[in-house]
């Protein structure tokens, strides 16, 4: 019934499930191989000492190597990165303006019923059943010479 002790095994076995794979040079028996006091050639146990340092390091330099009654998965997630911006959207000016617009709560618990209905209203209002028509492409050019003759102002030119 001891939850701390049961909850650390279990960050443990996931740190060490996260923790990258370094693999240790691997010498079968046989032929070529030492027998006795010396068993382990000098270049093995180095590697296996290096491999053990970087499997440390590796440890030391997740989110939750301090923290104790905490456990963070450092995995990559494919289906929640579909979710993710690489860059900030148009209005924002930085990373930490869009997330914290992003933190407020948009819903009727948090809100006053004005305020919910405000940001929840859609930009364009239709009646039900009610049939809209496709925006249609026009030439940049057409436009910008419909736009002067209509507006009939005309530039003086200047020497």
């Amino acid at each position: 019934d001891d939850v701390v002790t049961e909850f650390e095994q279990q960050k443990d076995a996931e740190v060490e499930k996260e923790l990258p794979k370094v693999d240790a040079p691997v010498m079968l028996p046989g032929w070529g191989a030492w027998a006795g006091a010396q068993k382990e050639p000098a270049f093995m146990k180095r590697a296996r000492e290096k491999a053990e340092k970087e499997k440390v390091a590796a440890a030391k330099s997740r989110k939750d190597a301090g923290k104790k009654h905490v456990m963070i998965s450092e995995k990559f997630d494919k289906k929640a990165s579909k979710f993710h911006t690489t860059q900030v959207p148009f209005p924002f000016t930085s990373k930490e303006a869009f997330e914290a617009s992003l933190r407020m709560p948009l819903g009727p618990d948090y809100n006053t019923d004005k305020s919910f209905r405000d940001m929840t209203r859609p930009k364009v209002l239709t009646n039900t059943g009610e049939i809209i028509q496709p925006i249609k492409f026009k030439e940049s050019k057409t436009t910008l010479n419909e736009m002067k003759k209509a507006s009939g102002a005309k530039r003086i030119k200047t020497k």
